[in-house]
């Protein structure tokens, strides 16, 4: 059970930390600020649906490349 809660917690804050650059850019005006938010936007929908998967699946993802980590077949 704490390695549910360990990884819901970094999931969680992967997320607000997403949300809350999106929401910075959302603010920003110059060239180039509606493709970076844009980018922003899809990461922060990833960062969503990894949230959602470790909370309600139990899932688990890598941190560095995005992608479920699959448990080991015993």
């Amino acid at each position: 059970m704490a390695n549910y809660g360990q990884n819901l917690g970094k999931e969680v804050k992967q997320f607000g930390s997403a949300w809350l650059k999106t929401w910075q850019a959302s603010g920003e005006v110059g060239p180039g600020t509606d493709a970076r938010a844009s980018r922003l936007s899809k990461k922060q929908d990833k960062a969503m649906g990894q949230f959602f998967g470790a909370a309600l699946q139990g899932r688990r993802y890598d941190d560095k490349t995005g992608k479920q980590i699959k448990a080991k077949k015993k």
